[in-house]
C-alpha cells in the first residue's frame, strides 16, 4: 500500500518535471533560430574581482556602481540570403537579394502538451487515519492478518494546452514586417 498523499505528490512531481522539460524545449528554439552576438556592455567591467560591496541604500537600486554587471548577450537571428525575383523599373525581371530570418520560415508553434490523462484504478482504505491506496495484487496476508475494508477509486488528471507567448508572436511578427519591407 502507498499513502494517497505520496501518490499525489509523485504525480505532481512528474507533471512539474514534464513542464520543466517542455520549457527547456521551448527555450531551445532560441538556440535553433538565433546566434550569439557581441555581449551587451562589453566596455563595462564584469570582472568579479572589481566588485565592491554595496551600501544597504544601494542594494535596492538596479545598475548601481559597485554592483557586478550581469552577463548579458545579444542574440542575432540566423538568416539566409535568398534571391527573390523583382520587376525592375524598366520592366525586366531582376533578382533581388533578401535577408530572411529563419524564424520567419517556420510555423509558429511551440511544443505543448495537448492532453495528458493519468488514470489509476486502486483499492482505498483508511489505515491509522490516513487514506492508503493498494495499486496491485498483494498476497492475502495470512489467515489471521486483519485486512482493512477496501473501496475502489479512480483518478483522472488532464493538462490543458499552452498558448504561444505574446512576446514570441510579436518578435516573429516584427521580423516578418522587416521581410515584407524588403520584398516591396
Amino acid at each position: 500500500m502507498i499513502s494517497f498523499k505520496l501518490f499525489v505528490n509523485a504525480i505532481q512531481e512528474a507533471i512539474i518535471s514534464a513542464s520543466d522539460a517542455l520549457m527547456d524545449k521551448n527555450i531551445s528554439l532560441l538556440d535553433k533560430y538565433f546566434i550569439e552576438g557581441p555581449k551587451v556592455g562589453d566596455h563595462q567591467t564584469s570582472n568579479m574581482g572589481d566588485y565592491q560591496p554595496l551600501d544597504d541604500e544601494d542594494k535596492e537600486q538596479p545598475n548601481v556602481k559597485g554592483a557586478p554587471v550581469p552577463d548579458k548577450h545579444t542574440l542575432v537571428p540566423r538568416s539566409v540570403i535568398l534571391e527573390y525575383p523583382h520587376l525592375g523599373n524598366d520592366g525586366t525581371v531582376e533578382n533581388l537579394e533578401v535577408s530572411v530570418p529563419l524564424i520567419t520560415l517556420v510555423p509558429l508553434t511551440m511544443s505543448k502538451i495537448d492532453k495528458a490523462t493519468i488514470t489509476a484504478s486502486f483499492k482505498m482504505a483508511v489505515v491509522n487515519g490516513e487514506v492508503q491506496l493498494d495499486l496491485g495484487n498483494e498476497g492475502n496476508g495470512g489467515f489471521f492478518k486483519k485486512k482493512p475494508k477496501m473501496a475502489w477509486g479512480k483518478i483522472e488528471i488532464s493538462l490543458a494546452p499552452q498558448e504561444t507567448s505574446e512576446g514570441y508572436k510579436l518578435l516573429v511578427e516584427g521580423y516578418e514586417a522587416i521581410l515584407k519591407r524588403q520584398l516591396s
